[in-house]
């Protein structure tokens, strides 16, 4: 009877033990970007840069990021690089204004692929950020064509909550919390056994 307590006891605490390993091993998050999400710039800068909260793993071509100018036409250029945390990729110059997009996919320690995306803007004033602009018209435009109405730009960098649970699964997100409902669930079983 002694030796059965002593067995729930070390399987309890191998529970507690292993559940709390589970939920701190967490997906990497984009903690900088730059150019920053939502914000603007007045021109198209040389590159991209995104730093995640730890360190990726390089495997062939896992690690990617993709810039498109407003038009849907890609700005990026040769391979994506990787070190330690930090993925950038070379931009090729672009007279365009309006919203370009970047999307990234990249691999965790975990092993996990975190994929996203969030767009910044390019342009001298927010008045340009109603339509994307061809280079014709970038070309030809003059200080009195641009008579539109200011579009309002967010401070704030891209939701946060929405890159940690971007490529997650619930039972990737809740595997530690299953684990110890089935755990205590199973000691309540072997305890009540016990008892009889």
């Amino acid at each position: 009877m002694k030796a059965r307590k002593t067995i729930v006891f070390v399987f309890t605490l191998f529970l507690l033990g292993s559940s709390s390993h589970i939920s701190v091993v967490a997906h990497t998050s984009l903690i900088s970007q730059s150019p920053k999400g939502n914000s603007l710039v007045q021109e198209l800068p040389s590159k991209i840069s995104l730093t995640f909260d730890e360190n990726l793993i390089v495997i062939g071509q896992a690690n990617s990021i993709t810039v498109t100018d407003p038009n849907g036409a890609e700005v990026s250029t040769g391979e994506t690089s990787v070190a330690d945390n930090v993925v950038s990729r070379l931009l090729t110059p672009s007279i365009l204004s309006g919203k370009f997009t970047v999307s990234y996919r990249v691999v965790s320690e975990d092993g996990h692929v975190v994929s996203n995306s969030y767009q910044f803007t390019v342009g001298n004033s927010t008045a340009e950020l109603a339509s994307p602009k061809s280079n014709e018209e970038v070309e030809g435009q003059n200080e009195s064509s641009i008579s539109e109405s200011a579009t309002e730009i967010p401070e704030a960098v891209a939701n946060k909550n929405a890159e940690l649970h971007q490529g997650h699964t619930f039972l990737g997100e809740h595997s530690g919390h299953l684990l110890m409902i089935i755990g205590a669930l199973l000691l309540i079983y072997i305890w009540k056994r016990q008892s009889k």
